[in-house]
């Protein structure tokens, strides 16, 4: 799995666990999935040393 798949993979597996078809609607889901994750495992990671 390359690092590029292996980021996108959160809202790749929640865009399919919905069965979603539509191209542009998968995007959007997609991007939202992958910023919620991504944001908040980059706050736990900082978190720390705050």
């Amino acid at each position: 799995m390359t690092p590029l798949r292996l980021f996108l993979l959160p809202g790749d597996l929640v865009s399919d666990a919905l069965h979603v078809a539509d191209p542009d609607s998968r995007t959007m889901l997609r991007s939202l999935v992958n910023m919620l994750v991504w944001n908040f495992v980059g706050v736990m990671v900082v978190l720390p040393f705050i």
